[in-house]
């Protein structure tokens, strides 16, 4: 399975004050959504949080990466989310690339 490596958002580059703000509301919208079990504003904040996650996402090999989300488990997804605003680096844990 191909590894989808998410490249963090630089705290120090112009913009990211508001780009964070961005990641944080998805994420929140994201739960919020889930604790109301509200289906279409999961979907919503789904999409939006895959927005920002394919802007910050490469695949390793070169492969498109909408096919590697495909392959992908919601934790995983979930993980890739965080990097963003983690500050480092990430590919899925090893139980879902195999």
């Amino acid at each position: 399975m191909t590894k989808i490596i998410v490249t963090p958002i630089d705290m120090s580059a112009p913009g990211s004050y508001r780009e964070r703000k961005t990641v944080m509301r998805a994420w929140r919208a994201f739960v919020d959504a889930q604790n109301d079990a509200d289906p279409i504003a999961l979907l919503d904040a789904q999409d939006a949080l895959e927005t920002v996650t394919l802007a910050h996402a490469e695949t390793e090999d070169g492969s498109p990466l909408e096919e590697a989300l495909d392959d992908i488990s919601a934790e995983a997804f979930d993980a890739l989310c965080l990097a963003i605003i983690a500050g480092k680096e990430t590919v899925p844990n090893a139980s879902s690339t195999s």
